[in-house]
């Protein structure tokens, strides 16, 4: 099994896959709970969990409802989701993890060339190559955006489907429409994650576009739009003959009770939290953005989601307190912030990128007073 990677070179799918990039530091629970460090590696919701949905776990183990087995069609959740989005049921096929939900779409379909968005989470790759297929690396050469399908092909890239994200980690940048539809004109199916689509800067979703196209599929997270990122579930929405077709091939014995529980309040007690979410992230993101860039020596990408891909440089005539990425990220661990690196993720070349999520303010202004000392140094 082989793949294209970048535009020219070719190496081992299996091999380039399950080589993972550094993961955030993570420790056992029991740990965690003794630290103060505040996590920036993550993209959950910065308003946390709803107190709805908190209300209904503990309604659920307190009434003895997790001791029942879980309906693995979600019948209700999909009705729940079929109310929100007003689209049928049938529409919707309800599972665990993203990259799980990737693979049962990738498993249905007949082994191809599959482009994949690059940079883009590496759990993509994987999900799509443990899926029996191949892997192209869609990646422009000169900058972070998705390249067009067109543009992509000019330059040598050959494939019949494709996994996209709406917005895409880490870059955080949305996805057009036109940029879409041109590829599902091209592709005999297309992924979009959408996981993330509540916590961007006025994200268009592509749902309004699976009656038109069959070949769409897309997937939603209630992990980070609500801040629950240790309770996976995720949903595909596409033609209702398109999740039949997925359906035939897919293992749903992964879905927990939670799912059931948080999936019947999801969306009806929800609507304001996710205004409210909105109405935050319009002016956090851009003032993150803004006070990141105001430090010496680090680079910021624009961002349009709860996330800021940065690059630090050091110049030597600046005399910074640090000399390169890995060390600027060790001194926030050592000063309880987390960050995430991006060494070795798929699409990023060299060691000076990472990933900062948006929290709260106040732990937003703890984080930048960090970096400013840490770079600055005492003088």
């Amino acid at each position: 099994m082989s793949a294209l990677f970048g535009f020219n070179t070719r190496s081992s799918v299996r091999s380039a896959a399950t080589v993972q990039p550094e993961k955030p530091l993570s420790l056992p629970y029991e740990l965690r709970t003794e630290m103060n460090w505040l996590d920036f590696s993550g993209t959950a919701n910065p308003l946390g969990t709803p107190k709805a949905f908190i209300r209904a776990m503990h309604t659920a183990l307190v009434d003895g409802e997790l001791s029942y087995m879980p309906d693995r069609s979600a019948h209700t959740f999909r009705a729940t989701l079929a109310r929100k989005y007003g689209v049928a049921p049938e529409s919707f096929l309800c599972g665990t993890s993203v990259s799980d939900m990737v693979r049962s779409v990738a498993q249905t379909y007949q082994p191809c060339s599959v482009g994949v968005v690059s940079p883009a989470a590496p759990e993509f790759m994987l999900a799509v190559a443990n899926a029996g297929h191949d892997v192209v690396e869609l990646a422009s050469p000169h900058t972070f955006v998705v390249p067009d399908v067109n543009t992509a092909r000019e330059r040598g890239l050959s494939f019949d489907a494709a996994v996209l994200a709406n917005p895409t980690y880490p870059t955080s940048r949305l996805l057009p429409r036109q940029t879409l539809e041109n590829y599902l004109e091209a592709c005999s199916w297309v992924v979009v994650d959408e996981s993330l689509i509540e916590l961007t800067l006025g994200g268009e979703s592509m749902i309004p576009l699976i009656d038109r196209y069959r070949n769409l599929i897309i997937i939603r997270s209630l992990s980070s739009a609500f801040a629950m990122p240790g309770i996976p579930i995720s949903f595909c929405i596409a033609h209702p003959d398109t999740i039949a077709q997925i359906e035939r091939f897919f293992d749903n014995t992964g879905l927990s009770m939670f799912a059931e529980v948080v999936g019947a309040h999801v969306y009806n007690e929800s609507t304001e939290y996710l205004e409210r979410t909105r109405e935050f992230l319009d002016t956090e993101i851009p003032w993150m953005q803004c006070m990141l860039n105001l430090i010496p020596g680090i680079q910021i990408f624009p961002a349009e989601a709860n996330f800021v891909m940065c690059a630090f440089d050091y110049a030597a005539p600046m005399n910074l307190a640090v000399a390169n990425t890995s060390e600027l990220v060790l001194r926030l661990q050592l000063a309880g912030f987390l960050v995430r690196k991006l060494e070795g993720m798929p699409g990023i070349v060299g060691g000076k990128y990472f990933c900062v999520g948006v929290r709260s303010r106040e732990d937003n202004e703890k984080l930048l007073s960090a970096l400013r000392e840490i770079v600055i140094g005492a003088r």
